[in-house]
């Protein structure tokens, strides 16, 4: 038999060392210089009056197609100047959304009038052939 009567030991305790903390020296921080731009709000506002006119005519039947280069232009422009280091502000990038929607919307349209077009032309002639073939 086993003799499970062992004395028990005394378990060791560790204490812990106290370290002291130091605080770190306070570093130079870097001031962030946004680029400054004297023309922002002139040229914010080219481009929004651009691009929503491109908007507004291009449901219009020949605004569709003009509005395709308008909304192409006015978003190549804002590109431009953003890479220029122009401020990519959120009214700037309304006016890149709403050029690119100008741009979409007007290849859309386009479509749509023309087909609209074609059908009409196509209902005139079937009522133009029945009445000549009426008359005769």
């Amino acid at each position: 038999m086993e003799n499970n009567n062992q004395q028990a030991q005394p378990q060791q305790t560790y204490q812990q060392t106290y370290q002291q903390t130091y605080q770190q020296p306070a570093q130079a921080q870097q001031v962030y210089q946004a680029p400054y731009d004297p023309n922002y709000a002139a040229t914010a506002k080219e481009f929004l009056t651009k691009a929503i006119v491109a908007c507004a005519i291009s449901t219009i039947p020949v605004g569709s197609i003009i509005s395709i280069f308008m909304g192409t232009n006015n978003r190549k422009n804002i590109l431009e100047y953003i890479d220029r280091g122009g401020f990519h502000t959120v009214k700037i990038k309304v006016c890149s959304a709403l050029s690119r929607a100008a741009k979409y919307g007007g290849i859309g349209m386009t479509i749509f009038w023309g087909i609209w077009s074609l059908y009409m032309f196509l209902a005139y002639l079937i009522v133009a052939i029945g009445i000549a073939a009426a008359t005769t």
